[in-house]
């Protein structure tokens, strides 16, 4: 089976996780139907039908609320596939995507956009199930064709689109989306809730409790989840043995990473490299 160069995802996969972290990916998601408020980084957005929402690598994106009729169009790519467009993009506009990532569309451009999904996965299909070596090859070539002109078509609709100003956040809400970017880009080497503590100048008791009321999980919890999604990343998208990676996750040794690993996931980390890469 030709492998492609972007991935559809699912919202239900997103919904049911608590966080997730966009790694060396692009990626849009257009509300078709319902509301949600989202994080994106440590700024939050109300989306609903007709919002389309563009993250960058290494993004965290957290759905914060939604409703149970949310549906959508989730989209990613690899870095390397999306250059070619984004190369046509002034280096402070691509700025700007980070900063306003949510835009309002009208009715016409939310047409053009799911026309342009929908003749890319079409050929997509085809392309999964092309036999003839030419026709495999002639395909892929479309296929290429068509996300670059996919890709470019959102960010033309993105920027003739009004932007959406991000949500206030009270004092705690600010505190509890600093931790989770802070644990987001420190947790390969501290896993202490002192150290995110120490960090905004308050008591580890007093972040627990603040984290505790605005997620319903302890910050442990959230530092765990964290460790876990970089091991995962390490495990399924790069070719670092298991002791490199406890390594580059500062355990002390291979099995205590191993541990570790098996008491959260219920699999060893080779186990689960070899499950999910079958």
């Amino acid at each position: 089976m030709e492998q492609t160069a972007y991935q559809m995802l699912d919202i239900g996969q997103l919904l049911a996780n608590d966080a997730t972290v966009s790694q060396n990916k692009y990626g849009f998601f257009l509300c078709r139907k319902g509301e949600a408020d989202i994080l994106l980084d440590n700024h939050s957005f109300h989306i609903e039908a007709g919002v389309l929402c563009l993250y960058t690598p290494y993004t965290f994106i957290r759905i914060i609320r939604h409703t149970d009729n949310i549906e959508g169009c989730l989209m990613e790519g690899e870095l390397d596939t999306i250059q070619s467009a984004l190369s046509n993009i002034p280096a402070a506009e691509r700025f700007a995507i980070r900063s306003h990532p949510c835009v309002k569309l009208g009715t016409a451009e939310c047409q053009r956009l799911e026309q342009a999904v929908e003749m890319l996965t079409a050929r997509t299909e085809l392309l999964r199930k092309a036999e003839k070596p030419r026709s495999v090859r002639l395909l892929h070539t479309l296929v290429q064709a068509l996300l670059q002109a996919l890709c470019l078509e959102v960010l033309e609709i993105y920027f003739n689109c009004t932007t959406i100003e991000e949500l206030p956040q009270n004092r705690e809400e600010k505190i509890f989306n600093r931790f989770l970017m802070s644990v987001f880009r420190n947790c390969n080497e501290e896993r202490s809730v002192t150290f995110y503590a120490r960090e905004q100048h308050l008591s580890p008791n007093y972040l627990s409790t603040i984290v505790k009321n605005q997620s319903g999980r302890t910050a442990i919890q959230w530092i765990e989840t964290f460790t876990l999604l970089q091991a995962q990343h390490y495990l399924l998208q790069t070719r670092l043995s298991i002791k490199e990676i406890a390594y580059q996750l500062h355990f002390p040794d291979q099995s205590v990473f191993g541990r570790y690993f098996k008491k959260h996931c219920g699999v060893s980390p080779t186990d689960y490299r070899n499950r999910k890469r079958i």
